[in-house]
Parts: structure tokens; sequence; C-alpha cells
């Protein structure tokens, strides 16, 4: 307990003893105001991107996005920046819904027997993990190839009922 006596230490002397350090103070008062406001611009147009949101943790992407400007510091641009957290923060889970969504308006061209459900949750689920292991450049050319990937693995008779 700080400022009680140690044992074996008189009252007196424990006066003597130096306390624990002080943590240092949150180093973000020393962040210019530039820097948060820009991340945050940065979260709010990763947010706002249909793509962007499904594919990536944007409170995470905007908060790398500072860590970079930090330490970049003004000089290094802001695409720059972005192009070097492509590959981070990916979280492609909010790809699932749309997946799914997409899938199951296809319901009336499945083959009799597939239970539609079943079929597209093993759609969605399939996309999001290829997606979030293999960490693809995020365009319309991978988004399709991924997609096809997905409906092929889950094209199976069992994985139908």
């Amino acid at each position: 307990m700080i400022g009680a006596p140690m044992h074996g230490v008189s009252a007196q002397d424990s006066a003597q003893v130096p306390l624990a350090p002080v943590p240092q103070q949150d180093k973000m008062d020393e962040v210019p105001d530039e820097y948060i406001e820009e991340a945050t611009a940065f979260y709010d147009e990763c947010s706002n991107h249909y793509t962007m949101r499904q594919y990536y943790n944007c409170e995470c992407l905007s908060l790398a996005y500072l860590d970079e400007r930090i330490d970049k510091g003004p000089i290094e641009s802001s695409s720059a920046i972005k192009q070097r957290l492509e590959s981070e923060c990916r979280d492609a889970i909010g790809a699932a819904g749309p997946i799914y969504q997409k899938c199951l308006r296809k319901a009336n061209g499945f083959n009799p027997g597939t239970d539609p459900e079943k079929y597209c949750e093993c759609v969605a689920n399939t996309y999001v993990k290829t997606i979030s292991e293999d960490k693809p450049f995020i365009d319309s050319r991978s988004m399709v190839s991924y997609q096809v990937q997905a409906y092929g693995a889950c094209d199976n008779p069992r994985d139908r009922r």
C-alpha cells in the first residue's frame, strides 16, 4: 500500500522510500489534431463505403492509419498510407450477409431437393473464410472469383439437404 510503513521500516523512515513511478501521461495529448481529424475522416470514408465496410474493420483500419501517420509524419501522402494498409484489419464477416442474400435470390434455379438456407449459409461462410485467409486485393474480379469458388465448394448434394 502506498504511504503505509513497510515491514521493518519505521513510519519516519518510510517517508524516505520512493513511491512507484507515475505512469506517463497519455501520448494522445502529443498527437497533432490534424492527424486525429485525418484518421477520423478515414474512418468515415471506410464506414460509409459499401465494399470497405464489408471487408475491413474500419475502427482498426483508422487506428492503424493514425499510427502510420504518427510514424511517418506529415510528409507521407494519405494515399501511400492507405495503400500500405490494404492487407491490414481485414474482416470479411460484413460480406456474409450480402453474399447469403444474393445466393437466396438464386434459389429458384437450385437443383430439386436443395435446402436454400443451408446451401446459402455454406456459400456465405465459405466465401468469408476463404477471403479472410487469402486476403486478396479487393476488387470486383477477385470478389466474383471467390464467390464462384464458394458456390463450387458448397455444390455437394450432401450439403444441400
